[in-house]
């Protein structure tokens, strides 16, 4: 059988005090460090003027043209769409043209995801236009109007 280890009855080792860093190391640290790196090569061009600017003013100067190069094709984008414009009237009677009986086999094909239902609500907008997709047989308007319900309303 194993004896139970107490930590309180082992005592610790003494270590040795650590050092005090030199008078001042950590104010001088940076300047040493920058001392080391070596010196960046002259720029060719007209580019010189950047290696001098501070590292801050250099990351502001960049994105607030990178800003401005955005707002500026945002802002001329509004100007000019990309597709010509094209007034209501000139579409409205464009789509005119297009025969009725073509517009109603474009909606009633399987992709388009329509019924008879969603085209007949259409016919507020243009009356005669329900003629050329409902075709209810007389059976089919009895019963429609056999399931509508009535009220028993007494007359005087």
């Amino acid at each position: 059988m194993k004896t139970a280890f107490k930590l309180d009855a082992h005592p610790r080792r003494p270590h040795p005090p650590l050092s005090e860093p030199p008078v001042a190391y950590f104010d001088q640290l940076p300047a040493r460090v920058m001392a080391r790196r070596p010196v960046p090569r002259a720029l060719a061009g007209g580019a010189a003027w950047w290696a001098l600017l501070p590292g801050a003013l250099r990351t502001s100067l960049a994105s607030v043209a990178v800003l401005g190069t955005f707002v500026a094709s945002f802002w001329l984008g509004l100007g000019s769409p990309a597709a010509p414009a094209v007034s209501a009237s000139a579409a409205a009677a464009a789509l005119d043209a297009v025969p009725q009986t073509e517009l109603v086999a474009y909606l009633l094909r399987p992709s388009a995801r329509l019924d008879a239902n969603d085209l007949a609500q259409m016919v507020a907008a243009r009356p005669g236009m329900a003629a050329t997709f409902l075709q209810p047989s007389q059976d089919e308007l009895n019963e429609a109007l056999d399931s509508q319900a009535t009220e028993d309303a007494q007359y005087l």
